[in-house]
């Protein structure tokens, strides 16, 4: 497996490890940049709208980092992130109606999440 990808989700400091991930994650960096994020997650929604999650759904750098002292592996921290994020997207996703401007955005990033969970159980395998 070749380690890669510099710079792909740069905010947690991880990188992808295999050529597959490696390539989702740089298309999900596209996608997250911060101003499409601000467009399409904060613009278009409605003033002090707001989907409920519970404590254990948000993921923080200092959580990362705590995980990291105590040893957790760098692939378990991409599944970490994967999974949390994915989970948020599709409960963002499943409250939108179609012809909501963000609907696409976020159909997009269920798609491409749903594909980086497609590598992550070939690797389990």
């Amino acid at each position: 497996l070749a380690v890669g990808c510099p710079g792909v989700l740069a905010v947690l400091g991880l990188e992808a490890a295999a050529p597959g991930e490696c390539e989702l994650t740089r298309l999900l960096q596209d996608k997250l940049q911060y101003e499409m994020r601000l467009q399409y997650m904060k613009h278009y929604f409605p003033i002090n709208y707001k989907v409920q999650v519970q404590y254990e759904e948000v993921l923080r750098p200092s959580n990362i980092t705590h995980l990291r002292n105590r040893t957790v592996s760098e692939a378990a921290l991409r599944y970490l992130w994967f999974h949390v994020s994915s989970q948020a997207v599709l409960r963002i996703h499943e409250v939108l109606p179609e012809k909501h401007p963000s609907w696409k955005y976020t159909q997009e990033l269920c798609q491409l999440f749903d594909a980086l969970g497609k590598e992550y159980s070939k690797y389990r395998q």
